[in-house]
């Protein structure tokens, strides 16, 4: 295995309404989601994830949620995507739109 088959390169994102933040990162091979966020320091950058425990993170990859960060490995060209947490339930959302209609 040649050095550069050791490592493998992907992207960390976060956005807000008002700016997007983006990373690009190499790792070794086998780094699991939550290892690859740890390593690249992103969330220490961002002020408002700076203390956020990493663990509590809704984390997902291409818009696929990850279930579990700790255990799944990060592949070649992944984008690590942090979600915000939502700040209406969509539920309320929608039964407050179908109220409006009447």
């Amino acid at each position: 295995m040649h050095d550069e088959e050791k490592y493998i390169t992907c992207e960390v994102v976060w956005a807000t309404p008002e700016s997007q933040y983006l990373e690009i990162i190499t790792v070794p091979l086998g780094t699991t989601v939550l290892g690859a966020l740890e390593t690249s320091g992103f969330c220490n950058r961002v002020s408002e994830l700076r203390n956020v425990p990493l663990n509590t993170l809704k984390l997902g990859i291409f818009g696929e949620h990850v279930k579990s960060p700790a255990d799944q490995p990060v592949h070649q060209g992944d984008r690590i995507e942090i979600y915000r947490p939502l700040q209406v339930d969509p539920k309320q959302a929608r039964r407050a739109r179908a109220r409006r209609k009447v």
